[in-house]
């Protein structure tokens, strides 16, 4: 139609496609983006390039409304658009809604002729028009992939060329317009927003499921968004979906297969504006991870597989190249999965073929673990079993453990019983997951199986298989002999690493430790060599441990630190290597003296090696349990962090063996905890674990010197600290020296002689500064922290440790410890739950009712109560108090 006002042609435009869409409640800001298109406000033009779905549109909505609304024309164009008049009707439309076009502005009466992009009177009148704007103008075009006929491009080709300084243009596209705009990217007159971009992030993505009511645990959040790689489309409708489900954690696993509205969506709005042979190729080249220019004409059959990847990746963005290695291409995971899932239930046979056909394709390019992958999707028993037979050992060295439980899954336990090779594969994965009893049950199935003579390489894993059994078990004994038998051979040296990594493991259990570091860094050089990263990433992690024994706590930090990024690089968080590692960095923050970053990467260790407790993991547990429940005490959780210390030990005794480290670690943090708040039991109880396991370390004598001291007992303290302080080789943690010193400290006060108590001060500084451990200084009792305090300013050298420690105390907001109750005040407080009165409880203990009572005030005042009922609570939640004996109202006072 003509718009007769105008006395020309132009056509009439709905008011609908020259206004800003509404933002819809519920929309998620995402300030990143808007960010970035602020930077981008002086550029001539701004492409958002990205699949349907992706939030394109309500983000420049959102900038729009919140930074140009007086100075915006926005036009959502749509097929019909590609009438040349009707295209440029609808700008200059957009441009008259504009706040920032002054009403005499020329565009509010331009006549638009029968040929708008090629009159170039009438494009030299808009950029003519354009320039006498007062301020610049931005011009959105939405969806201009909907724009395929030659006027309006060309005309917008002109416009750009042309350039009026007071346009900026942004062109919003499902992908990049056939424009020239590689001129304007020269001169950094273009900024590009895509995919990659518009992508949601984690916490972006929960923000959208909290506005939705949906709440994710963060397993599952990271799962949804890894699944939709982030797609604003995918997110919302799982959204959608999500609210109405009750197992969801079922829901994401078959999220991309089988939710409806995803199929729907990805089928009506994606998939079916595909040329038909576009969609063949891209169900083809679906089966793979990812696929080369080869790979995908293997797959496909056709020649042109470049230039049809090309074409995907330019025109749908679902197809994208993969940004570390650029000869190769991945389809979008929801796509891809949804392909899959379709081809697998209609056509199974051709799923089978292409797996197949790729699966050559990998082996013949010396890629194993795809190659293998591959074969388990046939679910051909016969394929799998004999590429195990080839690449079941390598994998398993290089950590690929879920892929060989996916391909002996496929085989069945029968097929594996019957193979002692991968019997023995078998008993390596169940013996990094802890199961030494399934383990032993797989080595006894491979033995029954065995052929004579067997293969070099399978004698050599039998070995290794049973020296790994013998370590879960913990009897350094047989680990030594086990790991005896190891001998190398030109066929095995693929072993090698693995065979050092637990001769070398077995040497710290012998407390051998600079033959285990020599044995663990020559099996690092081999696994990197070999790539093993599996076999690297255990050996670092022992290495970290050979580091803390050795007192290197910075090189144990920083190794355990880089297992962690290796772990999680390469999905191996859940492992005992990382959970290892987790408890090195925790025990690394205690020594600092963080105790709640401890406590945190303690319990994120426990919860890897949670559940049943196998025995690869029991000393493990109990030293998590320990740092945990230290780390509880350090921050006022002061009885439930002995308790949790209690449990620990406990465990420990009645499960498998711990090595004596384990023991001593675990007992020295609990003795001390106890003695400072006076659980004088739990204090006895870990003198006689540590006298079992280790009598003759040093550790030994340090806890009987606290042991004295709290008892009033100085001199006797002394004469016990002094030929250990002397001669500190006993001691089996590096850092207990440190707390040896500061008890000198401590007793040389008690006795008035500050010259000793200033020389020992220096010492425990100068070792805790050579040590990097405050851990002792942090947590020291009050009458060393003012002698610290007392000694700023005077330390020399030693200031900056001094000053470090109480700086931390400072900042870790260090509580003070209750007073522990004296030998007597106890024995009084375990009458208090009786029917006695003060009176009687004095003639029980043959001393007078007064002496009672100022001991009961002096329970009283130091467990922060005011009553008899309220201190037999306090002490019974404290573990003061065995028993649950009820406190009544009888005669006497309270």
């Amino acid at each position: 139609m003509v718009d007769r006002s105008r006395g020309e042609a132009r056509r009439r435009v709905p008011r609908a496609k020259v206004v800003v869409p509404d933002v819809p409640p519920g929309y998620v800001s995402r300030p990143r983006l808007l960010s970035a298109l602020d930077q981008a406000q002086d550029a001539t033009a701004i492409v958002v390039s990205a699949p349907a779905g992706s939030g394109k549109t309500l983000l420049l909505a959102e900038w729009v409304r919140l930074r140009h609304a007086e100075d915006t024309a926005w036009v959502s164009l749509d097929p019909d658009d590609n009438d040349d008049r009707r295209f440029w009707s609808g700008i200059l439309k957009a441009l008259e809604y504009c706040r920032g076009v002054p009403p005499g502005n020329a565009v509010h009466h331009l006549p638009v002729p029968a040929r708008p992009s090629r009159d170039l009177d009438f494009t030299g009148a808009v950029v003519n028009a354009l320039d006498e704007l007062p301020h610049p103008v931005w011009l959105v075009l939405d969806d201009l992939h909907e724009i395929d006929g030659d006027g309006p491009l060309e005309g917008l080709e002109t416009v750009l060329r042309q350039h009026s300084p007071a346009l900026r243009l942004v062109l919003i596209t499902r992908r990049d317009p056939p424009l020239s705009l590689a001129k304007l990217r020269l001169t950094d007159q273009l900024a590009e927003i895509r995919a990659d971009d518009l992508r949601f992030s984690g916490p972006e993505a929960y923000k959208l499921l909290a506005a939705a009511g949906v709440e994710l645990s963060p397993d599952q959040l990271a799962e949804l968004v890894q699944q939709t790689e982030g797609w604003a489309a995918g997110l919302r409708l799982a959204t959608f979906s999500l609210r109405e489900t009750e197992d969801r954690g079922r829901f994401l696993a078959e999220f991309a297969e089988n939710d409806r509205a995803m199929a729907d969506y990805l089928l009506d709005e994606v998939l079916s504006r595909l040329p038909p042979e576009l969609l063949e190729f891209l169900r083809a080249i679906s089966v793979p991870d990812e696929v080369t220019v080869e790979l995908a004409r293997t797959l496909s059959g056709r020649d042109d597989a470049g230039v049809m990847l090309d074409v995907l990746e330019r025109t749908t963005s679902l197809v994208m190249r993969v940004s570390s290695r650029r000869r190769w291409y991945r389809v979008h995971a929801l796509v891809r999965s949804y392909l899959l899932a379709g081809l697998n239930r209609q056509l199974p046979g051709q799923a089978a073929v292409l797996h197949r056909h790729a699966a050559a394709w990998f082996a013949e390019h010396g890629r194993p673990i795809e190659a293998l992958a591959q074969l388990i999707q046939t679910r051909d028993a016969d394929h799998v079993v004999a590429a195990l037979r080839r690449l079941a050992l390598p994998l398993a060295l290089a950590g690929e453990h879920d892929l060989l439980a996916r391909a002996l899954a496929v085989l069945g336990e029968d097929v594996v019983v019957a193979d002692s090779l991968l019997g023995l594969v078998s008993a390596l994965l169940h013996l990094e997951e802890g199961e030494a009893t399934s383990a032993e049950v797989d080595l006894a199935h491979a033995e029954a199986a065995w052929a004579v003579p067997a293969p070099a390489e399978a004698e050599q894993l039998r070995v290794l298989v049973k020296a790994r059994i013998a370590e879960l078990a913990g009897d350094v004994g047989d680990m030594l002999r086990s790991t005896d038998g190891f001998q190398r051979g030109e066929a095995e040296q693929v072993l090698d690493p693995l065979r050092m990594l637990h001769r070398g493991t077995a040497l710290i259990a012998a407390g051998r430790r600079e033959a285990a570091q020599h044995q663990l860094e020559a099996a690092l050089g081999g696994a990197r060599e070999n790539e093993q990263d599996y076999v690297a990433l255990q050996c670092l992690a022992a290495l970290s441990g050979v580091a803390a024994t050795a007192g290197d706590f910075r090189l144990m930090g920083r190794l355990s630190a880089q297992v962690l990024r290796e772990a999680e690089d390469k999905g191996w968080q859940h492992t005992m290597a990382a959970a290892t590692a987790s408890a090195m960095v925790g025990y690394r923050e205690l020594l600092l003296g963080r105790p709640a970053e401890c406590r945190r990467h303690a319990e994120h260790a426990m919860r890897l090696v949670d559940g049943s407790v196998p025995p690869a993991s029991h000393g493990l547990s109990v030293l998590l349990g320990a740092l945990a429940g230290s780390a509880r005490f350090e921050t006022g959780e002061w009885t439930e962090g002995l308790t949790q210390l209690a449990e620990a030990r406990t465990s420990a005794r009645a499960g498998g063996r711990l090595s004596v480290g384990q023991v001593v670690l675990s007992a020295v943090l609990e003795h001390r905890a106890a003695v400072r708040f006076g659980w004088t039991e739990a204090a006895r109880e870990t003198v006689a674990w540590v006298r079992a396991a280790a009598p003759d370390c040093g550790e030994l004598t340090l806890m009987r010197a606290r042991t004295q001291f709290a008892l009033g007992r100085p001199m006797a303290a002394d004469a016990l600290l002094r030929p250990l302080l002397d001669a500190p080789e006993t001691l089996l943690l590096p850092w207990t020296i440190i707390d040896a010193w500061l008890l000198g400290a401590e007793v040389s006060l008690f006795t008035d002689d500050e010259t000793s108590a200033h020389r020992a001060l220096r010492k425990a500084l100068s070792l805790a500064g050579r040590l990097d451990a405050l851990y002792p200084l942090v947590f020291a009792s009050p009458v060393i922290t003012d002698l610290l305090v007392g000694r700023l300013g005077k330390l020399g050298g030693l200031q900056d440790v001094a000053a470090r420690a109480l700086e931390v105390r400072r900042a870790e907001r260090i509580p003070v410890i209750p007073l522990p109750l004296t030998g007597r005040e106890r024995t009084v407080l375990s009458l208090l739950p009786t029917l006695r009165s003060f009176e009687e409880i004095a003639k029980d203990l043959t001393i007078s009712s007064n002496t009672v009572k100022t001991h009961v005030r002096s329970i009283y005042q130091k467990l922060g109560v005011r009553r008899r009922r309220d201190a037999v609570t306090v002490a019974m939640a404290r573990g003061l108090l065995e028993s649950a004996a009820e406190v009544t109202n009888g005669p006497g006072p309270r």
